[in-house]
């Protein structure tokens, strides 16, 4: 979505297509069910056949990413039921004020009204869910929230399911981009850190991008002042950090 002033003011997302908004929880609220659950959640609910190896394309080519994602909802193994759980959190968050039901479509149930997110509008929900949590749409690296950090916690997450299954006693990879964000910006600013957990996800990777400039932007001007010569330049810290995301 490209409405950069209503992301950045934490209100709920209009979702035309299914007649609702969308919530854009706080990460007080995303603290609940944990980053761990938040990112397997939000990471399910944008499958792709293109994860799959080519075999098994051609056997779901006339199927939709959102007929498949349904369709492995329902198996009854305990790995896709733990995602399903993740899914119903990261869907809890964002519609609170609705019943919330899987099965052949996301229905959406409040005070005896039913709204359905299907084939029809799941594209302009995934948009908004991307936009919202700062997930990344390139299809060469799926799910990097930003940066080398959230890579790192992406690769960690992509592995977890190898490592489950070769031992069950090891403990889960941490997931920790949230915390890690705001750790560092409260130290770094010199801020209470309960308030940036009132940030909404957006609000939090921007305030971070924005910090990490005006840090290279003040040691850049500390150095040339101080006389260092052959300084890499770097970018203007006021720059427009939301380009690349809106087109």
């Amino acid at each position: 979505m490209n409405n950069e002033l209503l992301l950045l003011s934490g209100n709920d997302i209009p979702f035309p297509e299914a007649r609702v908004t969308i919530h854009q929880p706080t990460i007080h609220e995303i603290a609940f069910i944990g980053e761990e659950n938040f990112y397997t959640g939000c990471e399910f609910l944008r499958f792709s056949k293109d994860k799959l190896n080519d075999e098994d394309k051609i056997h779901l080519e006339n199927y939709t990413n959102f007929d498949v994602l349904m369709s492995i909802m329902k198996e009854q193994n305990i790995t896709i039921m733990k995602n399903k759980t993740c899914v119903l959190m990261v869907l809890a968050l964002i519609f609170p004020d609705y019943q919330i039901i899987l099965e052949d479509n996301i229905t959406l149930i409040k005070e005896k009204e039913s709204f359905i997110i299907d084939n029809k509008n799941y594209d302009s929900f995934l948009d908004i869910l991307n936009s919202i949590f700062c997930l990344s749409t390139n299809d060469e690296n799926k799910y990097n929230p930003s940066g080398d950090m959230a890579k790192k916690i992406a690769d960690k997450l992509k592995k977890r399911h190898q490592k489950l299954a070769e031992t069950q006693k090891e403990k889960p990879n941490k997931v920790a981009i949230l915390s890690r964000y705001v750790s560092i910006l409260a130290v770094g600013q010199k801020k209470d850190i309960n308030s940036f957990m009132q940030y909404t996800v957006y609000q939090l990777f921007d305030e971070f991008k924005r910090y990490e400039l005006k840090l290279n932007w003040d040691i850049y001007l500390q150095a040339k002042m101080a006389g260092a010569k052959d300084l890499k330049e770097v970018d203007d810290w006021m720059k427009d950090i939301h380009s690349e995301e809106l087109e």
